[in-house]
């Protein structure tokens, strides 16, 4: 079952449609498509999880490239660009995100008094 939960992980890899690579599993294993399938949704809890724990790293990874890149555009004059990547980082950050901008938005309060009974 290992071996073909394993092979059906480096098919999600290769980026098959699902029914492909089901086929492909059960084929190659001569066991059923209904059981191909659930070796897939095996595969991809696997595939899932390992991003997940990688979903950290890569953040750090691209944040630092867009501050390098967002350099280089400042010191070339490339300020278009340079606005773009405050944007990104910014978004990345959560800056822009809905939750932020529903709290940020302002609220109008009007209070009318009467003044004709003064």
């Amino acid at each position: 079952m290992d071996e073909r939960v394993n092979y059906a992980y480096s098919l999600l890899l290769e980026g098959n449609t699902r029914r492909a690579n089901a086929e492909l599993v059960a084929s190659r294993f001569t066991i059923s498509i209904r059981t191909a399938h659930d070796d897939i949704s095996k595969a991809m809890e696997l595939l899932r999880t390992e991003r997940l724990e990688d979903r950290t790293e890569m953040l750090n990874i691209i944040t630092a490239a867009r501050l390098a890149t967002l350099k280089k555009a400042i010191k070339k004059g490339n300020y278009q660009v340079a606005c773009h990547l405050l944007d990104s980082l910014g978004r990345a950050a959560g800056e822009l995100s809905q939750e932020q901008a529903a709290q940020a938005a302002p609220t109008l309060q009007i209070t009318v008094e009467d003044k004709r009974q003064a």
